[in-house]
C-alpha cells in the first residue's frame, strides 16, 4: 500500500493473471501499520486486449493520445445505474471491440493523470457515502470538530474531510481549474480555526500573502464565514500583532471603497485564541452561516460564485498598467516578495534595450518568480504571460514552433507558438514568454531560429504544405522573452551567439538575516513611466546617444575600448552588437535617471553592463584566463563593485578548479 500524501490517496496493485487483469485499488484514509483500510474504488485493466467485464481500460483518440477510462462498474452493492445517475464527470462513447460503449474519461495519460485519478477516487467516495454536497460537508465539520480536537490528529477522517474532500468539492463548484483550493485543520495538532481557501495564482499561491476567498470556522463551531480575505502571515511577521491588525483593517477599508457590497459583513467574530484577531482584521467582506440554520446547497454555491466575481474585481484593481498607478517594485513588495531595487531596475532597463533577458543564479533565488510576477503585472487580469518548462529532450525548433504531422496533414502547434500567435494578434499589449530552466538542453538547437528572427525581423518558416496553419510566423514586437538558468551537471553552457543577444542578470543568494529583516535601500526613484513601458523599445542611433551623453561619452568609449582590448588575447572580444547594446542601456538609464548633466551615477549602470553583457562570455582554463581576469579585476576595483565581486569569485574558482565560466 503506497500513501501519496500530496494527493491524499493510497494505492495498491496486483497482477491477477488468472483473471486477465491488473488489480489497482485506491483509498483515501492514510494507512497505518497493522490497521485495515477500505478500498474506495478499483481502476483495473486487462492484461491484454478488450474485456468489458473489467471496469478500467485504456483508450486512444485519432491523434494518438491515450486516456484512462472507466466503465462505471463499482462492484459490491453499487450498480452501474447508481454510478451513472450520480457521477458528475465526463462520459464519452468509444469503439469497444465490436460495439460502442459509454465510458467515463478519468483523464489523458500525461503529467496530470495522478490528479485526475485522485479526483475520480474522491468522486466515487462521494457517491458511495450518499452523494454528500458542500453543505453536508460543512455541517460535518461544525458538528464534529469540537469532539475531534480531543482525538488523535493523524489520519483522522475529519482532518481528511477538511484537507482533501471539501477542497475537491469546492473545485467542482468553481468550475475553473485555474484556482488553487487548499484546506487546513492544523499540522500534527488540531488548529483552533480550520479553513478552506480558494486562491488565484495570478494574485497569490499561498494564504500567507495576497488575497483569497476562505471559509473560516468559528473557534466555538457555532458557525462558519465565507470571506474575501487578506493574507496575514507576512504582515504579522513584519509588523507584529496590534500594528499588523491596524494595517490589515486599513487595507480592508481601502478595498471596500472600491468594491461596494452593502449586504455583506465587514466585521467577523472568530474567537479569542491564536490567530483569531488577525483573521478578523484580514476580512474584507464576509457572509455568515450559523450551524443551527445552514442555508441550502443552492444558496451556498451561489454565494461562492458571487465571491469569485468579487475576487476577480479585486484582481482587476490590483493589476495596473505599466508605468501607471502602483510601480512594479511596489507590486512585488505588496505580494510579499523582496528584491533589491537595483536588480529590478537592471531587469526592466535590459528589457527596454532588448526584449530577451537571461536570469541566472542558484536555485531558490527568485529568478522564475520575478519573471512570473512581471508577467502578472503586465497582464492586467488578461493572463498575458506563459511559463514554458524547457525539456532535456529539446533538440530542434519544433519544441517551440511545432511541426507538420505528415500522417494527418495537420500542423501540431505548441503552447509557445500559440502564445506567440496570441501576442501578434494583440499588438497594443505586452506579452511575456518565460522559458524556465532554459539550458536543460542545448539552447542553440531549439532556439536558433527564434534568435535569428529577433535579430533579422524575418518570419520563421513553419511548413510549406497546403495545411491551413500559417506557413510562417513573425516574432511580434510586443513579445518579451525571459529565460531562467540553473547550472549543475545536467545542464549545458550557453554559446557566445546566445549571450551576445541578451543581458544576463545574476541573482545572488541573499543572507537570511538581510532577507527577513529587509534592507534600507529605498525604492527605484527614476522615471518609472519610461522604465515600465516595455513596448517603447529603446533603440536610439549612435549620433543621438553621442549628443545626449556628450559629458560622459569619452569615458564610455574608453571603458569599452579597454574591455575589448583586454578580452582580445583570450579570444572573447565583442563586436558591434554588444557595443551598441551597452550604449543603448546607458542611454536608457540616463533617461530613467532624469537626464542629468552632469551624471554622477553613470558608473553604477556601467557596472551593470560590464557584468551583464561583457563578463558572461568569459569561460575557459587557467592557462587562458589567469592574467586576463586579474587585469579586469584591477580595472574594476573601487569603481565597479558588482563586477569586481564577480571577477574575484571567478578568479577563486579558476584557482580551485582550473576552469571557470561566468554562469557557474
Amino acid at each position: 500500500m503506497y500513501w501519496i500524501s500530496d494527493l491524499g490517496i493510497w494505492y495498491m496493485r496486483d497482477s491477477l493473471v488468472d483473471d486477465n487483469r491488473y488489480g489497482n485499488g485506491f483509498g483515501t484514509d492514510e494507512p497505518e501499520e497493522g490497521e485495515n483500510r477500505t478500498i474506495i474504488c478499483e481502476i483495473n485493466s486487462p492484461l491484454d486486449g478488450i474485456d468489458r467485464r473489467i471496469a478500467g481500460a485504456f483508450a486512444r483518440d485519432p491523434l494518438g493520445n491515450y486516456y484512462l477510462v472507466h466503465r462505471g462498474k463499482l462492484g459490491g452493492n453499487y450498480s452501474k445505474k447508481v454510478f451513472m445517475e450520480n457521477y458528475r464527470g465526463e462520459w464519452t462513447e468509444v469503439v469497444d471491440g465490436n460495439q460502442t460503449s459509454g465510458v467515463v474519461v478519468i483523464g489523458k495519460i500525461d503529467e496530470s493523470i495522478p490528479e485526475k485519478i485522485r479526483d475520480f477516487v474522491y468522486e466515487v467516495k462521494r457517491i458511495k457515502e450518499g452523494s454528500s454536497n458542500l453543505r453536508d460537508m460543512i455541517l460535518k465539520v461544525l458538528q464534529g470538530y469540537s469532539d475531534a480536537r480531543n482525538e488523535p490528529f493523524t489520519g483522522h477522517p475529519l482532518a481528511n474531510l477538511i484537507r482533501r474532500e471539501i477542497p475537491r468539492e469546492v473545485e467542482r463548484i468553481t468550475g475553473d481549474d485555474r484556482y488553487i483550493v487548499k484546506g487546513s485543520a492544523g499540522q500534527e495538532n488540531w488548529a483552533t480555526i480550520p479553513w478552506i481557501a480558494v486562491m488565484d495564482p495570478e494574485i497569490t499561491e499561498t494564504t500567507m500573502r495576497g488575497h483569497y476567498i476562505v471559509y473560516l470556522f468559528r473557534e466555538d463551531m457555532e458557525g462558519v464565514y465565507l470571506s474575501l480575505h487578506q493574507g496575514i502571515t507576512d504582515i504579522s511577521n513584519k509588523y507584529g500583532g496590534k500594528r499588523a491588525e491596524e494595517i490589515l483593517r486599513e487595507r480592508a477599508d481601502e478595498f471596500r471603497e472600491k468594491i461596494k457590497q452593502d449586504d455583506l459583513l465587514e466585521e467577523i467574530s472568530l474567537g479569542k485564541r491564536g490567530l483569531a484577531p488577525l483573521y478578523e482584521a484580514g476580512n474584507i467582506y464576509a457572509k455568515y452561516y450559523p450551524a443551527s440554520d445552514l442555508p441550502s446547497e443552492e444558496e451556498i454555491e451561489d454565494d461562492l460564485k458571487l465571491f469569485l466575481k468579487l475576487y476577480d474585481s479585486l484582481k482587476d484593481l490590483e493589476e495596473h498598467p505599466p508605468g501607471g498607478g502602483v510601480s512594479f517594485y511596489d507590486y512585488l513588495t505588496s505580494h510579499g516578495f523582496y528584491f533589491k531595487p537595483w536588480l529590478v531596475e537592471n531587469f526592466l532597463l535590459a528589457l527596454k534595450v532588448k526584449p530577451f533577458v537571461i536570469l541566472t543564479g542558484n536555485s531558490g533565488t527568485g529568478k522564475t518568480k520575478l519573471a512570473q510576477l512581471y508577467g502578472q503585472y503586465l497582464s492586467k487580469g488578461k493572463e498575458r504571460y506563459l511559463v514554458v518548462p524547457v525539456g532535456a529532450n529539446w533538440t530542434e525548433k519544433r519544441h517551440i514552433f511545432g511541426y507538420l504531422n505528415i500522417m494527418t496533414g495537420e500542423y501540431q502547434s505548441t503552447p509557445a507558438l500559440d502564445f506567440i500567435i496570441r501576442a501578434s494578434e494583440d499588438p497594443e499589449n505586452p506579452y511575456l514568454l518565460i522559458l524556465d530552466e532554459m539550458n536543460l538542453s542545448h539552447v542553440e538547437r531549439y532556439f536558433a531560429d527564434f534568435l535569428s528572427a529577433i535579430e533579422s525581423g524575418e518570419a520563421v518558416p513553419l511548413h510549406n504544405s497546403e495545411c491551413e496553419f500559417p506557413e510562417s510566423i513573425k516574432i511580434p514586437g510586443n513579445l518579451l522573452v525571459v529565460g531562467t538558468v540553473n547550472v549543475d551537471e545536467t545542464t549545458y553552457m550557453f554559446s557566445p551567439k546566445v549571450l551576445d543577444r541578451a543581458n544576463t542578470i545574476e541573482f545572488e543568494t541573499t543572507p537570511p538575516g538581510e532577507y527577513l529583516n529587509g534592507w534600507e535601500e529605498g525604492n527605484p526613484r527614476g522615471d518609472l513611466k519610461f522604465l515600465e513601458d516595455p513596448l517603447n523599445h529603446h533603440e536610439p542611433r549612435i549620433e543621438e546617444m553621442r549628443s545626449d551623453l556628450e559629458f560622459v561619452w569619452d569615458s564610455l568609449v574608453s571603458e569599452l575600448q579597454f574591455f575589448h582590448t583586454a578580452l582580445r588575447e583570450p579570444g572573447f572580444e565583442f563586436g558591434f552588437r554588444v557595443t551598441e547594446e551597452v550604449l543603448r542601456f546607458m542611454h536608457a538609464a540616463w533617461i530613467y535617471s532624469g537626464r542629468p548633466n552632469p551624471w554622477p551615477d553613470w558608473e553604477r549602470y556601467m557596472d551593470a553592463q560590464i557584468k551583464q553583457k561583457i563578463l558572461p562570455k568569459i569561460h575557459g582554463p587557467e592557462r587562458l584566463l589567469k592574467g586576463t581576469l586579474d587585469k579586469l579585476r584591477d580595472h574594476c576595483r573601487d569603481k565597479y563593485p558588482a563586477s569586481e565581486r564577480k571577477l574575484t569569485e571567478m578568479i577563486e574558482t579558476l584557482k580551485a578548479q582550473r576552469y571557470v565560466s561566468f554562469i557557474r
